[in-house]
């Protein structure tokens, strides 16, 4: 059994986690590996449930653990770093890094815009517009999810196989006359919901990186609103140099 200082000041589950975090830090855990059980913890130190599981959940929530339903936890990969100033596209961005970007697309079909969606595009509330819910990959595991939302005229111009190989902009610009011009970005820290628990592997209330977008065509009209969720174990977004 492993040590911990009962008569520390240090409370018990921060001295499991400095452990865990030496044992990360050093290289005795690498990435992607399963670490011990709840249970193997609880015995090996020689403390209750409630102490490891708040020590994990640190190391959760710090981006260093994945918890998986029905797998255990694993070490978290080191995180993809991007940020709107590089000119490559995300997914030029993981070919770069040698990470095998992909695409799975869900779900695409007109809907009835909501307040939100038909605000963005300026278009009247339950205007028709098409949706296309797809995962995003990153050496066939699942990232992220999108969900993007077109102006009907735009939907009907899209190819389809650009839907299968790229992002937003992939498909965007394979149309001339829909050149983007501009953008912007909402970025904030959300909590997973239950379809982010269903499509990313998740725990409900597991970090994610929300980004909404909105983009327009070289004559202003809005031509996609995007709201894009990330893992916020595997994805950072920088701003700035």
């Amino acid at each position: 059994m492993l040590n911990v200082d009962r008569n520390s000041p240090l409370p018990l589950h921060y001295q499991l986690k400095q452990y865990l975090l030496e044992q990360i830090e050093s290289g005795v855990w690498q990435p992607n590996d399963l670490i011990p059980s709840e249970q193997e913890l609880q015995t090996l130190f020689g403390v209750s449930r409630i102490t490891v599981r708040q020590a994990l959940r640190d190391l959760v929530y710090e981006g260093l653990l994945i918890r998986e339903r029905g797998r255990g936890t694993f070490v978290a990969p080191p995180k993809m770093t991007h940020s709107p100033a590089d000119h490559r596209s995300l997914t030029e961005f993981m070919l770069d890094k040698a990470i095998k970007p992909g695409w799975q697309v869900l779900n695409q079909e007109f809907v009835e815009a909501s307040r939100e969606v038909a605000s963005a595009l300026a278009l009247p509330h339950r205007a028709r517009v098409y949706r296309i819910h797809r995962l995003r990959l990153a050496n066939d595991e699942p990232i992220g999810q999108h969900t993007a939302y077109l102006p009907e005229e735009v939907a009907f111009l899209i190819d389809q196989s650009a839907l299968r190989e790229g992002g937003s902009l992939n498909y965007i610009n394979h149309l001339p006359q829909m050149a983007s011009s501009r953008a912007t970005r909402v970025i904030e820290a959300v909590a997973a919901s239950d379809l982010d628990t269903r499509w990313l592997h998740l725990s409900l209330g597991s970090p994610i990186l929300q980004i909404t977008r909105t983009i327009w065509s070289m004559q202003g009209e809005a031509i996609e609103f995007l709201q894009a969720r990330y893992r916020g174990d595997r994805f950072k977004y920088q701003i700035g140099e």
